[in-house]
């Protein structure tokens, strides 16, 4: 591949990083209108709803995003051809799926709000199904750039919806279907721009789909565990707590969701490179991976020590009063979010490197302790027996990536910035706690200047560790 490693990766993660700020901003100015127009049991309720059709979600994808992605990483050429197919399996999919919610919703101990709220969550389901079909063959080139400002466009027009909604008093039902606004127009625009870099059109061959989904099944089986596990204890909370609790941790869940979108980032560039790395040369895969795991590290580390001192004025700053007992669930989700930083790099390793298998027995691994360890949880301890639970299960994913990434691929990820990054942010919490009266934005803004300080001050920012993403 031409030119470095560096730009490349660079320029696709700055592009998105763009882009994601706002969806970021636009991310919590929806979280703090719909709390506070719905209070904790209505949002509960929208967020039940959501997590429910997106953990059946993987029904729909089975892996085929990943696949297509790593095919036409690998022979451009069958661009069209494959994304074409794609389209079409991915729509009949997504509808086969949202028929399953419908029917599996009447079977569970939900009201008819809930029930209601996953049919009109299904529609921005089967549309962004679809517009991540056609992503695909921005994330193969590394021009994500293109997706990201298309769905930072949608997302505007979502909360512009909301705006209208609440304003206009229209209700709980009218809430959940403005996502579905923001997701019709993220399509069109999407589809305006992938017809600049490929032209498919939705096919059935039968043989494609065949091979497709032969490849997919797998990779399928394991994002399927992994989303049940992301959604798993709302879900689980739903079943003991009340409504009320579930908005409680919804939203510490959403704040975790958003704060994801670095990684999300990242690996969406990274993975095409680990694809062609692991087949091409294991030195610039190895590299690629330890460059990904020190960035990790260096921003997942100070968010979860920093969250512990300002976690319950977030709260209250996005949700309200009301949203004061979300806290210490929050405080504890965000150790989990900055370990799945970790543990996502090693699973989607294990992807690129064709060890899908192996990293679908980790995930059910932990699935299977997460379930059960929920079931005694969250009736004794509630919300915050669910978050802990969380960070447990984190743990035991990054251990066994950490071993099956060295067995399987043969790499010894280094994570050569641990010490510093950790140093950095006790230096930063420790004088946190000292002020942690002052309001929220000044201890925000101070600890991002610590942090930064602590960790130059350590050689953590030397600039000269890029190099070792040099092509």
């Amino acid at each position: 591949m031409g030119g470095s490693v560096l730009r490349r990766v660079a320029w696709n993660t700055a592009a998105q990083a763009i882009g994601k700020a706002g969806v970021l901003a636009i991310g919590l100015a929806s979280v703090l209108v719909m709390t506070r127009y719905l209070g904790p049991s209505g949002y509960g309720k929208v967020a039940l709803a959501f997590a429910f059709i997106q953990m059946l979600g993987v029904l729909a994808d089975v892996g085929l995003l990943t696949v297509v992605v790593r095919e036409i990483s690998r022979d451009p050429a069958q661009t069209d051809r494959l994304v074409g197919n794609a389209l079409l399996l991915r729509l009949a999919l997504s509808l086969a799926t949202l028929t399953l919610a419908a029917v599996a919703s009447l079977l569970l101990p939900w009201d008819h709000e809930v029930r209601v709220a996953v049919l009109i969550a299904g529609v921005p389901f089967v549309l962004g199904l679809v517009n991540s079909a056609l992503v695909a063959v921005f994330q193969a080139r590394l021009r994500m750039d293109r997706p990201a400002a298309a769905d930072l466009v949608g997302r505007a027009a979502s909360f512009a919806a909301l705006v209208v909604v609440v304003t206009l008093d229209l209700g709980f039902y009218a809430v959940v279907g403005t996502a579905a606004a923001g997701a019709a127009v993220t399509l069109a625009i999407t589809w305006a721009l992938v017809r600049r870099e490929a032209h498919p059109v939705p096919r059935a061959e039968r043989p494609v789909w065949r091979r497709l989904l032969v490849a997919a099944l797998p990779i399928g089986a394991a994002l399927a565990v992994s989303e049940v596990f992301f959604r798993l204890d709302t879900l689980l909370v739903s079943a003991f707590r009340s409504y009320h609790e579930v908005g409680l941790y919804s939203l510490s869940y959403r704040m975790v969701e958003l704060i994801a979108i670095l990684p999300a980032i990242v690996m969406t560039s990274v993975f095409p490179l680990l694809s062609r790395y692991l087949e091409e040369s294991r030195e610039r895969a190895a590299r690629t991976i330890d460059a990904a795991g020190d960035l990790f590290v260096a921003v997942g580390v100070p968010i979860a020590a920093g969250g512990l001192i300002v976690a319950p004025d977030v709260v209250r700053a996005i949700g309200g009063d009301d949203f004061a007992g979300a806290a210490d669930a929050l405080r504890l989700l965000l150790f989990a979010v900055a370990l799945a930083f970790v543990s996502g790099l090693f699973g989607h390793s294990l992807i690129a490197g064709v060890r899908q298998g192996s990293a679908l027995r980790l995930g059910l691994v932990a699935l299977g302790f997460n379930l059960v360890a929920n079931l005694v949880a969250i009736p004794a301890w509630g919300i915050e027996g669910a978050a802990a639970i969380a960070v447990a299960s984190e743990v035991l994913l990054v251990a066994g990536g950490y071993v099956l990434v060295r067995r399987e691929l043969g790499l010894t990820p280094r994570f050569a910035l641990l010490w510093r990054v950790l140093a950095a942010a006790a230096v930063m919490a420790g004088v946190l706690a000292l002020v942690s009266e002052w309001p929220l934005a000044v201890l925000l803004v101070l600890g991002v200047l610590l942090y930064t300080a602590a960790l130059w001050a350590l050689g953590g920012l030397d600039p000269r560790r890029l190099r070792e993403l040099q092509a």
